[in-house]
């Protein structure tokens, strides 16, 4: 036996109805440790009074408490509604007209009137069983023997007079903590009190308008030796900004999976520091372009979260004309990954689009290219012919103003007489380029190769120590496939640089 301790109920009683706030913003507080919510204007957010019960039912519950539930009209009728429930005294304690609310109302015992126990005591000396004999009352005697007070609790209750109250109000800055019934060794059981900690946030977040992208639970250890830590942090962040309580346990859930403890825990302190507003996502017919990048950052989330953010890597464009620093690979950070750095799904299919016509352009180019080549090693015939006939297939796209060679070694080079469009990317870009042969003034990678472009020039890296001079072309071999290579323009090497698909 345990004597009542009046501040831990308080904040126990608190804590519940800062977790309820994720259904409604009004959330008042009342006698005999019962919240009254104002959930007239959410039944249809939240699928109807039936699942909003349940809902509301099983987040107390979170906290180790079982909720008696009731609905009224009014704020007096649901309270007396719910203690009946509480006594099993009545048989009906959800009211949704107005027009039945007396009818039910006037059922219930006057026992369960918040009034002194003398009252009580008086109330049955007169033969007062129930709400509808006190009604029949002479209000001048009721008034005269039992204060005005009782007939007000009795208008407010069946609706003949207004009754405001004041609301519950969510602390400016969120940090709650959670004493342990008993010492933890295992990290994994560490997520059903950290769970209440969670539903508080939630409803602080909702009450707030407001979304996290980031916690950190703090865990105090009993100290098994002078120089254990006392604290450790458990940090948990993710892509976009969330206020969903089931989806930030799921991440702490993966988070603890991979957490040894230092030492046995007693108390949970969680703290909120990465808070952002949050505007409410409207119903769509058709789903949003934005939609796609949501998904891919849920599901980047919970592989970081399941394997690892070393394990999971991620692709960053990089402010450099060279192609191998034009890009790079790096673990995945869920604060970088953010909705404005993603481009819209509608821009990236143009230019998916583009690319593949491209593609076809070059490749019909490397085809005539070569059938000339063919033409001009049988006949005898001339290589001013090749060159002709790739122009002329070449010449399928818009030209644009590219520069002339240089070197009289590029003269001997199939180039075409105009350019073709802005020159793609190779989607595989080798590790490190390859040194490529020479025959008859003709890079060679397994067969000689034909040029399809004229010269893009990168020069770049002599702030770093890194200087590059390159000549970059589209070359492509006798049977189709295309190649992004460079020369050197100090040394005259060829190398390839990346593998069109």
């Amino acid at each position: 036996m345990l004597a009542a301790d009046a501040a831990r109920e308080t904040q126990a009683f608190e804590a519940v109805a800062l977790a309820l706030l994720s259904y409604t913003p009004k959330v008042s507080l009342a006698d005999a440790h019962t919240l009254l919510l104002e959930v007239g204007s959410g039944l249809r957010l939240f699928g109807g009074l039936r699942a909003l019960l349940s809902r509301v039912s099983a987040t107390v519950a979170e906290f180790g408490y079982a909720a008696r539930v009731a609905c009224a009209p009014t704020a007096w009728g649901a309270w007396l509604l719910a203690q009946a429930r509480a006594c099993r005294q009545g048989r009906r304690w959800h009211v949704v007209k107005p027009a039945s609310l007396a009818r039910v109302l006037d059922r219930l015992p006057v026992s369960l009137l918040p009034v002194a126990q003398a009252h009580r005591d008086a109330f049955s000396h007169v033969g007062c069983a129930t709400l509808a004999d006190l009604r029949g009352l002479p209000r001048s005697g009721v008034v005269r023997r039992f204060g005005s007070g009782i007939l007000d609790l009795l208008a407010q209750a069946y609706g003949t007079r207004a009754d405001p109250r004041e609301s519950f109000r969510a602390p400016a800055s969120f940090h709650a903590q959670l004493e342990l019934p008993s010492r933890v060794d295992n990290a994994d059981a560490l997520l059903f009190a950290a769970r209440r900690l969670i539903v508080q946030l939630a409803g602080w977040l909702s009450a707030h308008h407001a979304a996290l992208s980031g916690y950190t639970l703090l865990l105090e250890h009993e100290l098994a030796s002078r120089h254990a830590s006392k604290t450790s942090s458990l940090k948990v962040a993710w892509a976009i900004p969330s206020r969903d309580a089931e989806h930030l346990i799921w991440l702490l859930k993966e988070k603890l999976n991979q957490t040894v403890l230092a030492a046995p825990v007693i108390e949970l302190k969680l703290v909120a520091d990465q808070i952002v507003d949050h505007a409410g996502c409207s119903d769509t017919l058709f789903p949003m372009p934005e939609s796609d990048g949501d998904s891919l950052a849920r599901l980047l989330e919970r592989l970081s979260a399941r394997l690892g953010p070393e394990n999971v890597l991620q692709m960053s464009v990089q402010d450099d004309h060279r192609p191998e620093r034009a890009m790079r690979v790096e673990a995945y950070e869920a604060r970088a990954f953010s909705r404005r750095q993603r481009t819209p799904a509608k821009g990236r299919t143009r230019i998916k689009a583009d690319k593949t016509w491209l593609t076809d352009e070059l490749r019909n180019a490397a085809h005539a290219a070569h059938a000339a080549h063919e033409e001009e090693r049988e006949g005898g015939e001339t290589l001013a012919h090749a060159q002709s006939a790739s122009s002329a297939s070449a010449g399928k796209a818009n030209a644009v103003a590219t520069t002339q060679p240089e070197h009289n070694a590029q003269a001997a080079l199939d180039f075409p007489d105009s350019a073709l469009p802005s020159q793609p990317r190779p989607l595989w870009l080798l590790d490190r380029p390859l040194r490529l042969m020479m025959r008859d003034q003709r890079p060679i990678y397994r067969r000689p190769l034909i040029m399809l472009t004229r010269t893009e020039r990168i020069e770049a890296g002599w702030w770093d120590g890194n200087p590059v001079e390159r000549d970059y072309y589209i070359a492509a071999d006798d049977r189709g496939h295309m190649f992004w290579v460079y020369r050197e323009r100090v040394k005259g090497e060829w190398y390839l640089q990346g593998l069109f698909g």
